[in-house]
């Protein structure tokens, strides 16, 4: 297998954990549609930062699809601002990883996030859904930035070294590929 399939087929995995994960709090935790847990960041920010930006916004898009058509609320397009942010920024840093830059790019994220959810919200909801919901967001952001930034950086720092072996040992088949 190629290295470009393999980078394919990991987007798509962690498209499909990102939707999953999404999904569980869609379902499980209360909700009236304009807020939720941003836990789903998770998968796609550990994905850009392995595959890069591209295919990260690649996995960001895929699961948007996937949490609209699978939700409760039906697609709506301008979340899809959010997905796209929290999968981006993350593969900016792909190569010159540290952690103090994935704090400010889970930042960064959320901000964009934030402000495209409020957006998407005003349009889809109205002011009152928008502005009423605002304060939590922030506080959220505040709250959220270190928990998502501390999960991604223990996940990353246990992947990384298994991604290396898959992407290196799919460039050189071993015997035991052809069983």
């Amino acid at each position: 297998m190629n290295k470009n399939l393999m980078k394919i087929i990991l987007t798509t995995m962690f498209a499909a954990i990102a939707a999953a994960v999404s999904l569980f709090f869609v379902y499980v935790v209360p909700s009236d549609g304009t807020f939720g847990l941003p836990f789903y960041a998770i998968p796609l920010m550990i994905g850009s930062l392995l595959l890069g930006p591209k295919y990260g916004l690649v996995a960001g898009f895929l699961a948007d699809l996937a949490i609209g058509f699978l939700g409760k609320y039906g697609y709506m397009p301008l979340y899809t601002i959010s997905s796209l942010s929290w999968s981006f920024f993350a593969g900016l840093i792909k190569n010159k990883y540290k952690a103090l830059k994935l704090l400010i790019m889970t930042f960064v994220s959320y901000l964009i996030a934030t402000l495209g959810n409020t957006l998407a919200n005003y349009i889809y909801f109205g002011k009152k859904a928008a502005l009423g919901t605002l304060p939590l967001r922030v506080i959220s952001l505040f709250i959220f930035t270190p928990i998502i930034t501390s999960a991604v950086h223990v996940l990353y720092l246990r992947l990384k070294p298994n991604y290396e072996t898959i992407i290196s040992n799919r460039q050189n088949p071993n015997k035991n590929d052809e069983m």
